[in-house]
């Protein structure tokens, strides 16, 4: 059977422009009509369209379809094979991302609902943090072990680090930093340099805390109340003591009634 390109188009829903374009690839042949000076298209046009159309659909590049045109069966096999795994690939990689989400959805309806310091083991952590002395770090190593937390692990948290010892000399500071759990640094292929830190798990108290954007500028006193204040209250009742550096997971930054707030889970390491 024949077709005009107006005809083939419609039928396949694309433009003349994309029948033109498919013909340029080599995907189509067409032949002209010495009478008309029509240019037709066959069946063989019409399903060569369709298999482009399918094989993108699939996620090959049109150089890779410029390929499997001059592939034979075992070629073709091999070609499919990798596309599969690469699939397969990102099919875990966008599963990890899911499960990600879902403990960030987990953690933002406890911040939603609010409640009290309570006793856990916390999760251990390898972290590094890229700022001291309100000044952003710049090692080259402690950026590039930055950026691969950063974009080599779907599964990572934003954190603030309280050293134990600043805050026995009466000083609260909270280091920014990232975090991967330490049962994730062999998935993603993350490594430990010498700047990055180790937060073991430990028993802690726990609670979440709203922070008011605007809180950041309090007074060292002031915000050690705001994010410790309950824990304070709990460790004094139960006889207990801090045993080591504090983190706060960032859970979400948000704005409420016209202003930044950002909900932090505390973990204060206890004994």
């Amino acid at each position: 059977m024949k077709y005009k390109i107006s005809e083939l188009a419609k039928l396949l829903d694309v433009s003349t422009n994309t029948v033109r374009r498919y013909e340029d690839m080599g995907y189509i042949h067409s032949v002209r009509d010495d009478n008309s000076g029509y240019r037709y298209y066959g069946d063989d046009a019409l399903f060569g369209i369709m298999n482009a159309r399918i094989m993108r659909k699939y996620e090959f590049t049109h150089e890779e379809l410029d390929d499997l045109l001059q592939y034979n069966l075992n070629d073709s096999i091999a070609a499919y094979e990798k596309k599969m795994a690469e699939i397969d690939e990102r099919i875990a990689y966008m599963s990890d991302v899911r499960h990600r989400i879902k403990d960030d959805l987990v953690l933002m309806r406890k911040a939603a609902a609010g409640g009290d310091v309570y006793e856990k083991r916390c999760m251990d952590y390898t972290y590094i943090v890229f700022k001291h002395e309100d000044k952003l770090s710049h090692e080259a190593g402690r950026l590039k072990k930055v950026q691969e937390f950063l974009y080599d692990c779907p599964e990572i948290q934003r954190i603030y680090i309280i050293r134990k010892d600043a805050l026995e000399k009466g000083k609260m500071r909270l280091v920014p930093g990232i975090a991967v759990k330490c049962m994730d640094m062999a998935k993603y292929n993350v490594t430990e340099n010498e700047y990055t830190e180790y937060y073991p798990q430990q028993k802690s108290i726990m609670c979440m805390v709203r922070m008011p954007g605007d809180r950041y500028d309090s007074s060292e006193e002031e915000l050690k109340e705001l994010i410790l204040g309950k824990h304070l209250d709990y460790m004094q009742e139960h006889n207990m003591h801090i045993a080591g550096d504090i983190i706060a997971i960032i859970i979400s930054r948000v704005i409420e009634e016209g202003q930044e707030v950002m909900y932090l889970l505390v973990s204060v390491p206890v004994e």
